[in-house]
């Protein structure tokens, strides 16, 4: 296959953050001296960011507003990102190669533009990609315009344009926009690993099996 663009997922798949991600919700609510239920992560880790906002005040009575409580999340989330994310093995090398091929690249993340700006920039990969796209417009990547969002930022065709994608939910929408989707394992997603294969075109366990 041609490859003339790449849409790329965040975290758990360019970034180790999952660990990260698991911990934060609670460290939120924690925040203001409220007791976080043990399974917050299960329940929280497929909302976005508004989503999650609207879950966490009803869940746990924040007499706020769900904008100060996307704030006050974002500023733990951001401080995370700073102290204890890095680049997966292998991904500088993919991306270096990828762009010597002239490929263009974005990143599709839940995560809130000016964090994932700041994140790529402090690792050293901010300039390869073109576009950032977040679900900040569409509320979620069960939706396909997230995806081709990105592919008419990047202008290349469909058919020369991969996805690579952790989560069932993103492989599932991308695959639905009609592109070309390359899973990423991730083990926090084992129990769906059969039906992510299904779903997706390729799957692989590190970016080292993309220098092939």
């Amino acid at each position: 296959m041609k490859i003339s663009g790449a849409i790329i997922d965040l975290d758990g798949t360019l970034l180790d953050s999952t660990e990260m991600w698991k911990g934060v919700a609670a460290r939120y609510i924690m925040s203001l001296m409220k007791m976080p239920e043990p399974d917050i992560w299960e329940q929280t880790k497929d909302m976005t960011i508004p989503v999650l906002s609207h879950y966490l005040k009803e869940e746990y009575r924040i007499a706020t507003t769900e904008d100060k409580i996307a704030k006050g999340f974002n500023t733990i989330l951001r401080e995370n990102y700073i102290e204890s994310v890095d680049i997966k093995e292998y991904v500088p090398i993919v991306l270096e190669k990828y762009k010597q091929r002239g490929v263009q690249m974005a990143i599709t993340t839940s995560t809130a533009y000016h964090i994932v700006d700041e994140i790529l920039a402090r690792l050293g990969i901010r300039d390869y990609f073109k576009y950032i796209v977040t679900t900040e417009r569409t509320d979620s990547k069960e939706h396909t315009e997230l995806f081709h969002d990105a592919l008419n930022a990047l202008g290349t065709p469909v058919e020369e344009t991969v996805v690579i994608e952790d989560g069932m939910i993103g492989i599932r929408t991308a695959k639905e926009a009609g592109l070309y989707v390359i899973a990423m394992h991730n083990e926090e997603f084992a129990d769906e690993e059969e039906e992510i294969r299904n779903v997706a075109d390729e799957y692989i366990y590190s970016f080292k099996e993309l220098l092939k």
